[in-house]
């Protein structure tokens, strides 16, 4: 690479930079991060964990329990897998059977009171979920 250079007086010729030592220290740098990347070493553990994880729980790691809250002409209904409960105290026995680690989703769908959807979260935080989350469900 030649860079022309101005004095005071004028143009003296050409000034050559040697591009030698930038290439070696650029090749010094890329073969310095290949050397110590380790390649796909904690990702190739991974489905050995989660299905570790899975046989010591009856249902899934991954997925939380879910709470589907509908109403019909006598009230509220809590359902839970097969089951349908009708009251807040009896939804919170039956929540603090199940595992708390995986969470809890409530779902409501079109027709229950706002008071019923709330009743459902207090049980889960009475029967000592952390993580709830609400779903609004279409009818």
């Amino acid at each position: 690479m030649k860079i022309g250079a101005r004095s005071r007086r004028g143009f003296h010729g050409t000034v050559s930079l040697d591009m030698t030592s930038m290439i070696d220290a650029t090749f010094l740098l890329l073969s310095y991060f290949l050397f110590t990347t380790s390649v796909g070493g904690q990702e190739s553990h991974l489905m050995a964990e989660v299905a570790r994880s899975r046989a010591g729980h009856h249902g899934s790691a991954l997925s939380p329990q879910t709470v589907d809250v509908t109403s019909d002409a006598s009230g509220p209904i809590f359902r839970i897998g097969s089951r349908a409960l009708r009251t807040r105290d009896e939804l919170a026995a039956v929540l603090r059977q199940l595992p708390h680690e995986v969470g809890l989703v409530i779902r409501v769908h079109a027709g229950p009171p706002v008071a019923s959807v709330a009743a459902a979260m207090q049980a889960a935080g009475d029967a000592g979920f952390v993580k709830v989350s609400y779903v609004a469900q279409g009818s």
